[in-house]
């Protein structure tokens, strides 16, 4: 798993390549908390190259959701698999957080921040 990331208009976008699994969580955790710091923080993760995803994985992001809500900021997902995708939809994410299909329509979406 590799985890890399860029600053896009007022995002900071967050990739992550690979599994991302429990065994990873303490590297997202810390570019996470790191982004907290900043006043209302906008994260994309961008799931693109994302191979999978397990239970943990999805309850870090749960919680880190409500923790930018928190802090008047916005996380929006782009580029997940259709495997996925349909994980998503089984736990309902998409109910607290955009998932929008690609990089594209995350950048015509979200210009103003």
């Amino acid at each position: 798993m590799n985890v890399s990331t860029e600053k896009w208009n007022m995002w900071d976008i967050v990739a992550i390549e690979g599994a991302f699994v429990v065994r990873v969580l303490s590297d997202i955790r810390k570019v996470f908390e790191d982004i907290e710091k900043n006043p209302n923080p906008h994260v994309a993760l961008d799931l693109t190259t994302t191979s999978y995803i397990d239970s943990s994985a999805i309850t870090l992001l749960l919680n880190f959701q409500k923790r930018l809500k928190n802090a008047n900021g916005r996380m929006v997902i782009f580029g997940p698999s259709e495997d996925i995708e349909g994980i998503f939809a089984i736990v309902n994410l998409e109910e607290s957080v955009s998932i929008l299909q690609s990089r594209e329509e995350f950048e015509s979406t979200c210009q103003a921040g």
